[in-house]
């Protein structure tokens, strides 16, 4: 049952204010951003709330306004680490000349799924090839491979962050994202090896 939301001025800040240490603690435990960033987030979100109150846009709640709230601290943290390549970067920024090279810790356990039988020199086109097929890849896919593969985030803490029923939902994609992504590697490979 949606309850209507009736918060304003002082109490709101307040409400800001509580959540603060509770909401920070989980995006830090949760994403690889640093503390200047999170408190950034935080600032971000805490304006989109108000925002979305004072518009009108806020008016009835499914959930607490906690868990409303977090939703968009997570949101805007995610927002955040697609504008930044350097928080979960596919590539080795350090140590590469040619940025078509993905980096082997991080995607190692999605890229063994299709290599083990290649020799070394197709290793280098293959890279190539998982990059170009997981940019390919529906948005949900993508949420899931990062979280699951480059993040190690839980399939249960995957559910809460993009919106899934619960764990076993996030297995299910991934099972059908890995099916998608094994198709067009296999459909690829044998197109260039034929």
């Amino acid at each position: 049952m949606a309850k209507e939301v009736n918060i304003q001025g002082l109490e709101l800040n307040r409400f800001i204010s509580d959540e603060r240490n509770k909401v920070l603690s989980y995006l830090r435990k949760t994403f690889s951003v640093s503390d200047d960033d999170l408190y950034d987030i935080y600032q971000e979100s805490s304006t989109a709330l108000f925002m979305n109150i004072r518009d009108g846009k806020l008016t009835n709640l499914t959930s607490t306004l906690s868990t409303y709230f977090l939703r968009i601290c997570i949101n805007q943290t995610l927002k955040y680490i697609g504008k930044q390549k350097k928080v979960v970067p596919l590539f080795d920024e350090n140590t590469l000349i040619n940025k078509d090279v993905f980096r082997s810790d991080k995607i190692d356990e999605l890229y063994q799924l299709c290599t083990e039988d290649e020799d070394a020199e197709r290793i280098s086109r293959s890279e190539k090839i998982v990059q170009s097929i997981i940019d390919s890849m529906p948005e949900t896919c993508k949420n899931v491979f990062q979280g699951y593969y480059w993040d190690n985030l839980t399939t249960t803490t995957i559910a809460n962050m993009f919106g899934f029923a619960n764990a076993n939902s996030v297995k299910t994609q991934k099972y059908k994202c890995l099916q998608k992504f094994r198709s067009k590697y296999d459909e690829l490979i044998s197109k260039i090896y034929g």
